[in-house]
């Protein structure tokens, strides 16, 4: 069984690099007596869209960083502005649901899901075959009517045109 320690640090984020496989963040650590120590925090890409979702952290802006120690590594847990707006998780039912859809490529493939969506509504659709013979001379008739063209002219000269 291993024992689990969670720590949380109040400083700065004062970089930021990014690589494919992971990130790494420069932490400044505000200590008591205004002494600082700075540290490298890294995360696997997907941890890190997970902490902020929204894009990119501030730097230079106050920060909590949470962090989890077990007996094999150290994780970060959250980061979060103690100044910031606090939102419940469990006011949020629909962000699970939308961390699975933006991980699934199948689900986010939005031309298939518009193809099925289609494809209902026309399904939907109960006419009978004079209804269907019906619409079908209406629109053979409206492609034989021609559109008048309107002459406008030279746009640059402005010479030339029909009313």
């Amino acid at each position: 069984m291993s024992q689990e320690n969670v720590k949380e640090l109040t400083g700065y984020i004062t970089g930021l690099t990014k690589s494919p496989k992971v990130m790494i963040l420069s932490f400044q650590e505000q200590q008591e007596q205004g002494q600082q120590s700075a540290m490298a925090l890294t995360l696997e890409t997907n941890r890190y869209h997970e902490l902020f979702p929204a894009g990119d952290p501030i730097l230079g802006l106050e920060v909590v960083v949470v962090l989890k120690q077990t007996s094999q590594k150290m994780q970060i847990e959250a980061i979060y502005n103690p100044e910031g707006d606090f939102i419940a998780a469990d006011e949020l039912p629909e962000i699970g649901q939308l961390n699975h859809q933006l991980d699934d490529s199948k689900e986010s493939d939005l031309y298939a899901a518009l193809m099925v969506d289609r494809q209902k509504a026309i399904d939907k659709i109960e006419a009978s075959s004079s209804e269907l013979e019906r619409l079908a001379q209406e629109h053979d008739a409206d492609n034989e009517t021609k559109v008048a063209s309107i002459d406008y002219g030279d746009p640059f000269s402005d010479q030339g045109g029909q009313e």
